[in-house]
């Protein structure tokens, strides 16, 4: 992509839609996909995970900062600090 100058800017966590479960994958998986590019492409190809947090409190990076396991589930931190309940 980079050659035809387009930046990978967001790798996007699927929403829960009706009709698109199959292009979702575990957070897990989705965090490890996106680690694993760190050594295979540049810098400049690196797109961040993110994840929309359900009822409109925006985009978050999915990394080691802003996603915690909580027993089979996550607490997602938005840019304000707060956290929220995600379910996979």
């Amino acid at each position: 992509m980079i050659a035809y100058r387009v930046k990978p800017y967001y790798l996007h966590h699927p929403d829960k839609a009706q009709g698109t479960s199959h292009f979702r994958v575990p957070v897990d998986k989705g965090v490890e996909l996106t680690k694993s590019l760190r050594g295979k492409v540049s810098g400049l190809c690196q797109p961040s995970y993110v994840l929309d947090i359900p009822g409109g409190k925006g985009k978050v990076p999915l990394g080691y900062t802003y996603l915690r396991k909580n027993g089979e589930n996550y607490k997602v931190e938005d840019w304000q600090g707060n956290c929220h309940d995600y379910k996979d």
